[in-house]
Parts: C-alpha cells; sequence; structure tokens
C-alpha cells in the first residue's frame, strides 16, 4: 500500500487547529504521542493520510499546507533532509530530492522539467482527485519551497507555482506563502525556477558528510524500493492517464527500465499489469465523481478514455452503476 512517512502525519498533526486533540489525531492513525527518535522509516498508509488533511483542514483551514511548509526543517527528516541541506547547489538539492523522495514517501515522484523559460520541479505520480491528494501536494511543494529557503538563506521565490487541482475560493494564501503568480488547472504540479536559481549556492555544503549521507539513503532506498514498485508504477499510470491509458513499454521508460524487466519484477510480486490500470482508471474515475463537478466528459478523458461511451461502459462494468447514478448516489453505497 501507498505510505508517507511519520515525520509528515506528525508535522501536519502539530499545525494542525482542528477542535480534536493532537493526541486523539495520532491515535486514530495507531501513532504513539512521542515520536520516534531518530526516525527510521516509519511510515502511514497514504489513504489515512489524505483522510487526516480532510479532517484537519477541509474547508476551513486553507493556510494549513503552508503552516505545515514553514515548520518543516531539514532535521525532522533525518537523511533525506540532512542530505538537501549539505548539497552544493538549489539544483543538487532538488535532485537529491528527486532520486531519494522514495526513502519518505512512495506516494511521491519528482522530475525536473525543461521549459520554454526555465525548470519545473514537477511533481508526479501522486493522484489531485481527492481533496487530501490536492492538499498533499499544496503540502509538499510548500515543504520544498521551506528547505530551499533554509538552505540558501534566503527568502527563495519561484517564478512561478502550478497546481492540477481547481482553484479554492481564496487563493491569497497560496500567493502569500509563495510570493510569486499561483496558477490552478495547471498541466503540473510544481515549481517554475530559472537557471540562476537552480545555481544558487547553499550556505552548508559538504562534500565528506554529503557522501555519508548518500551512501545512508542509497540503502534505505533500495529496501524501499523492492516493497514499492507496484505502488510507483499505480502512480505513474494515474499521473499519465490524461494523455490517454498508458502502455507498458511507457511506463517502463518512466520508470528508466526495460518492459521486460517490469514485466518480471511485477511478475515476481503476482501483479499483472493490465489490472494496475484498470484499478488506478476505477479509483481516479470514483474519486473524480464523488469529489468534484466536473463533467461525464471531463472524467472520460481524465481517466483516459476516447469518449464518454466507452468510459460509461466500463464504468458500469467496474460498479454496477452508470456514472450518472454513481455520482447521484455519493459513491458506491446505496
Amino acid at each position: 500500500m501507498p505510505s508517507v512517512g511519520t515525520p509528515v502525519i506528525r508535522r501536519i498533526v502539530g499545525v494542525s487547529r482542528s477542535s480534536v486533540p493532537h493526541d486523539r489525531l495520532l491515535a486514530d492513525l495507531g501513532l504513539p504521542i512521542e515520536p520516534e527518535v531518530p526516525w527510521t522509516g516509519q511510515s502511514v498508509d497514504a489513504d489515512a493520510y489524505y483522510d487526516l488533511l480532510e479532517r484537519v483542514a477541509v474547508p476551513d483551514d486553507p493556510e494549513l499546507p503552508f503552516r505545515y511548509g514553514a515548520s518543516i526543517s531539514a532535521d525532522s527528516l533525518g537523511a533525506l533532509g540532512l542530505a538537501m541541506k549539505t548539497a552544493p547547489t538549489v539544483g543538487d538539492s532538488l535532485r537529491r530530492l528527486m532520486r531519494y523522495v522514495l526513502v519518505l514517501s512512495d506516494t511521491l515522484d519528482y522530475e525536473l522539467l525543461d521549459e520554454s523559460d526555465g525548470s519545473t520541479f514537477a511533481l508526479v505520480g501522486r493522484p489531485h482527485h481527492r481533496p487530501g491528494a490536492a492538499l498533499a501536494n499544496e503540502c509538499a511543494l510548500a515543504a520544498v519551497v521551506s528547505m530551499i529557503r533554509q538552505a540558501t538563506g534566503s527568502s527563495f521565490v519561484p517564478r512561478q507555482v502550478g497546481f492540477r487541482h481547481e482553484p479554492p475560493a481564496d487563493a491569497a494564501p497560496h500567493r502569500e506563502y509563495f510570493g510569486c503568480s499561483v496558477r490552478f488547472g495547471a498541466h503540473v504540479d510544481g515549481l517554475l525556477l530559472d537557471a540562476e536559481q537552480l545555481a544558487r549556492p547553499t550556505l552548508l555544503a559538504d562534500e565528506g558528510l554529503s557522501t555519508y549521507l548518500l551512501a545512508q539513503l542509497d540503502d534505505l532506498k533500495a529496501k524501499a524500493a523492492d516493497r514499492s514498485l507496484t505502488v510507483v508504477v499505480r502512480g505513474v499510470v494515474a499521473d499519465t492517464l490524461a494523455d490517454g491509458q498508458p502502455s507498458k513499454s511507457a511506463v517502463a521508460r518512466r520508470l528508466g527500465m526495460s518492459e521486460r524487466t517490469l514485466h518480471r519484477r511485477l511478475a515476481d510480486d503476482g501483479v499483472n499489469f493490465q489490472t494496475l490500470v484498470t484499478d488506478a482508471r476505477r479509483d481516479a474515475a470514483e474519486s473524480l465523481l464523488q469529489a468534484s463537478a466536473h463533467s461525464l466528459a471531463d472524467v472520460a478523458f481524465l481517466t483516459g478514455f476516447s469518449d464518454q461511451t466507452a468510459f460509461s461502459r466500463a464504468f458500469k462494468r467496474w460498479t454496477g452503476l452508470t456514472p450518472a447514478e454513481f455520482r447521484r448516489r455519493g459513491g458506491p453505497g446505496t
């Protein structure tokens, strides 16, 4: 199952303004009041994380992602945070996050995409259809900006920030935190940065300490990767559905492996690629129908179908309900 590291969960609870006591929120997730020190990889199911965000932030606390971001420090993220802090430049720090984020959460995947006016540090592989997931994406990018600001000792401001989800009623907290224009309904969740920003030096670059930390992270990543390929593949599928149903070869290329290797590793886990694709499409469709005002034609497009008719037939086969019936009922129950 997809999971999120407990430092993230504890930080969300710590900055929440929920009327529910913090120890009760932690207990509901099966976590003790006192944190694990040092953190060694404990995690919470991703759906439980999204549920927590929806419980404490939607719709009454739009600033929670930014309090979370501002509260993040390198020390709170263990070896990953320290490796980012000791990288030579902002670009190096972000590349370390791209390479090792699996250690913190297997719901996250980052890429540095070339753009005509700079580079976008993009969050990929995580859904954005349900409110909790959209908030989780805001938390993640807010934390990245906070880490850069701490590493450089500056009020670092991206050129632009983009989110795939629909705009909130009030986007002022987003603009105030990031210090730049924020675009909703964007093609990707990400930070637009220029070459000068990526080359900006950090304050605590340390080659010797970095070598030690990166060796630690390589070990942690290998252990995490062994148990999470299925999660990663499903995330890639979910992230690319709007471009049509992804092929196994396309997903393998995205993951930097051959199609044969992907097939073998999934088979070793007893998983069928087509079943993963179907499950990802169904989950995305159900989330979009329950948590958004998208038209049925839009939902069909966003889940990789060529037209609404094909989508409706597939959805009826999956759930026994038409998309319209499912939306009216508010879910699969009667």
